[in-house]
């Protein structure tokens, strides 16, 4: 069956069920794009079955996270219009409607994972939750894909190597731009089109986490990762807020539960990227590890991209860019070292 005809029998299911199966049970759809196999994907599996053994009703929970809807934007729409009732998805997925979230991919926004956590869960997160509410749309958790490297198919350094060789950006701008600002010549193609690109030629590398790299084995392709660590991407976990709060506090609770708590999330997906990079290098790619003054020149060739962020993305973006700075002086006070936490740079 192929992906369209399996996308118009869902919408279809929507039409005919509205929120109640057929059988009497309450129908949550729950969308994603979740790989085939892994600790995500059981976590998911494990989802559907506590929110059915939990739920007040007898409810059945439709994992829609093959790709059924399309792409990450097709699913918050779906999300948003109430024909989904649950979503997890990246910062580029969620930016589609709250264009806000893109700012959190800027680069070197944040130094070290234990800075961004910090800043995420106690300072943007009231802010972020009213941002979803506008949109219709009830903020339940942070997920988290680890560090944005480079990625090519000739040894990078610094910036300067990577001048006017066409990189492949993800979805959102903040992957365009820092890019662009480092000297690449981008192009912001679908992520279907990475590995044909890089095949013919069209492509000499791009920008992605660890797992992913692994998952497409982008070692074959591109052999070299340049730890630039210069971006995260804290997608989300939301839900339909109309639905969610017609729903009874027991129902509530299940979901605000999301796929696992927050910290098990982060520390499963770390621990995926440091074991992806060292599956790469047996695959026979090449790890560069950056001195201080190394990725300090990245970092200073990126140096507009939060103003050009900024400024392309508007809304409250100005106001949510004051608020991580607070959080980060913030983190720098109160803890010791805070800029050199995160010690493994393979994450």
């Amino acid at each position: 069956m192929t992906a369209i005809i399996r996308r118009a029998l869902f919408f279809l299911g929507l039409t005919a069920f509205s929120s109640v199966a057929a059988f009497g049970a309450e129908t949550i759809n729950y969308v994603s794009l979740v790989p085939g196999e892994g600790q995500l994907r059981d976590k998911f599996l494990a989802t559907e079955r506590r929110l059915e053994a939990g739920w007040t009703v007898s409810a059945d929970v439709v994992l829609l996270i093959d790709g059924q809807v399309g792409t990450e934007e097709s699913m918050a729409a779906t999300v948003r219009r109430g024909r989904a009732q649950i979503g997890m998805l990246t910062t580029e997925g969620t930016s589609s409607v709250v264009a806000e979230m893109s700012l959190l991919m800027a680069p070197y926004l944040f130094d070290s994972f234990e800075e961004a956590d910090f800043v995420l869960d106690n300072i943007i997160l009231e802010k972020v939750k009213a941002l979803f509410a506008e949109k219709g749309l009830h903020f339940v958790q942070w997920i988290d894909s680890g560090w944005f490297n480079v990625f090519s198919q000739v040894p990078a350094r610094l910036p300067s190597d990577i001048v006017d060789m066409r990189m492949r950006a993800a979805g959102g701008p903040a992957a365009r731009v820092f890019l662009q600002e480092v000297g690449a010549d981008v192009a912001q193609l679908p992520f279907a089109d990475l590995v044909p690109g890089l095949q013919t030629g069209l492509l000499v590398g791009g920008a992605t986490n660890t797992s992913m790299y692994r998952t497409v084995a982008l070692y074959e392709l591109a052999p070299y990762v340049t730890l630039t660590r210069h971006g995260i991407n804290p997608g989300t976990t939301f839900a339909n807020k109309a639905w969610f709060d017609a729903q009874p506090e027991t129902n509530q609770g299940l979901v605000m539960s999301g796929i696992a708590s927050t910290s098990v999330l982060r520390s499963d997906v770390r621990a995926e990227g440091v074991e992806a990079l060292i599956y790469s290098e047996s695959k026979g790619a090449t790890i560069i590890t950056l001195s201080a003054t190394e990725r300090a020149a990245w970092k200073k060739a990126s140096t507009n991209s939060h103003r050009i962020l900024i400024d392309e993305i508007g809304g409250e973006t100005a106001a949510l860019y004051d608020l991580i700075q607070e959080g980060r002086s913030a983190f720098a006070a109160g803890v010791s070292g805070a800029g050199a936490t995160d010690s493994d740079a393979s994450r």
